[in-house]
């Protein structure tokens, strides 16, 4: 640049004028990377947002579930006398403590958040002591005492306060997400634009622009494929590839509520586990375990009509929604369901392995709820278990 401004003093503006144009060129170039800098900073912060999310998200999940299974399983106690129906009482109410230890230790710093952590104990120990007081009274011998206070319906406004909190938690969450989803896509946009603006400057500005305009496109898609990929994760059971327990009571929800509007709309739901899956465990390792949970599943889904849903539920516990099915149909359906699961033995490795299921069926009522509707298919699919497994069974 100098000997270009030393030639003569007719190319001494021009060489200044190269120079101003470096200069230019330099700072819109530093502009460009401190734009691209605080564009990756922002989507690496919507990023970490979207784990640090997911995982609340999970974690209400699983508490949601566990004060669900423990509410059904005092209930179950109370309504069969059955001691068995506390074996799901407990694990719910233990997993629920854990659950909201490790919910509480993610919004430990979240001031926000701390009065819901605070409630969500609250409404905890409240449902722990009205069910603990149900299966007291119960054991007791006070059966009109337990179910006085079940028909009052204490324990599921207790239930219902703590799926508001968990609603509130959630709402909260996804709110903080979409802002910091908004800062990151806005960042990128901007960027984006200000690579746009580099390109009248010359061929090498338009050079570098087109790379920066390409790079944060890509930076986007990936973006906006992990947040696709969050949300199927948030739905989707990684093993079998179905609806996991979220997604099925989201698809139970919106059924009922049609079926409400629709009274000659049937629907039955069913759930099914697979029959004696410890032993499988015990005798032939949990990786072959996990092979006949993704069989059946598969099965389960080829049996099955299109527009019916199979969801896992849990460990070895899948649920099936059949929309426009009344209980008889829906037993047709479970018995082919059923003779499709035990049709074959599943091969893993050098183990052959005979499964079978046994399927509880229940079908729902106008203004019934999908706690009640759960309750009555576990019921059924407990006498299948205790009537000799391998076995469809209605509710009553």
């Amino acid at each position: 640049m100098k000997q270009i401004a030393t030639r003569s003093r007719g190319s001494d503006w021009r060489g200044y004028f190269l120079i101003a144009c470096v200069i230019i060129l330099a700072l819109l170039l530093a502009g460009t990377s401190w734009s691209a800098w605080q564009s990756s900073i922002e989507r690496a912060a919507a990023e970490a947002r979207q784990d640090y999310t997911l995982e609340v998200l999970l974690e209400t999940d699983q508490l949601r579930t566990a004060a669900l299974q423990q509410i059904r399983g005092g209930r179950g106690y109370l309504l069969t006398g059955k001691r068995i129906f506390l074996t799901p009482h407990t694990e719910g109410k233990r997993s629920a403590s854990a659950a909201y230890d490790r919910l509480s230790g993610l919004l430990a710093d979240d001031t926000d958040q701390a009065p819901r952590i605070r409630a969500l104990k609250t409404d905890l120990a409240h449902l722990d002591t009205v069910i603990g007081s149900m299966i007291a009274s119960a054991a007791d011998g006070r059966q009109a005492d337990a179910l006085r206070t079940m028909r009052s319906g204490s324990d599921r406004d207790a239930i219902e306060a703590i799926i508001r909190t968990l609603d509130e938690i959630e709402g909260t969450e996804r709110a903080a997400l979409a802002t910091r989803t908004a800062i990151a896509q806005s960042r990128a946009i901007a960027n984006e634009r200000y690579q746009y603006m580099l390109a009248g400057i010359g061929l090498l500005l338009l050079w570098l622009s087109i790379l920066a305009t390409v790079y944060v496109r890509k930076a986007l898609a990936r973006e906006h494929a992990v947040r696709r990929e969050l949300e199927q994760f948030a739905l989707t059971d990684p093993l079998t590839g179905l609806p996991n327990r979220r997604a099925f009571m989201k698809a139970l929800t919106r059924s009922m509520a049609r079926a409400e509007v629709d009274r000659d709309r049937k629907l039955s739901l069913a759930i099914f586990d697979i029959d004696h899956f410890k032993r499988v465990n015990d005798l032939f390792g949990h990786p072959a375990g996990d092979a006949v949970i993704k069989e059946v599943g598969a099965r389960a889904s080829r049996a099955l009509r299109e527009r019916d849903l199979v969801g896992r539920i849990g460990g070895e516990e899948f649920a099936v929604l059949l929309p426009r099915a009344d209980i008889e149909t829906a037993r047709f359906a479970c018995e082919r369901l059923r003779e499709a699961i035990a049709g074959a033995p599943i091969v893993h490795g050098d183990a052959i392995i005979p499964v079978t299921a046994s399927i509880g069926i229940a079908e729902f009522q106008p203004g019934e709820d999908s706690d009640n509707l759960m309750i009555c298919a576990d019921a059924a699919l407990y006498e299948a278990k205790t009537g000799g497994r391998n076995q469809v069974r209605l509710a009553a």
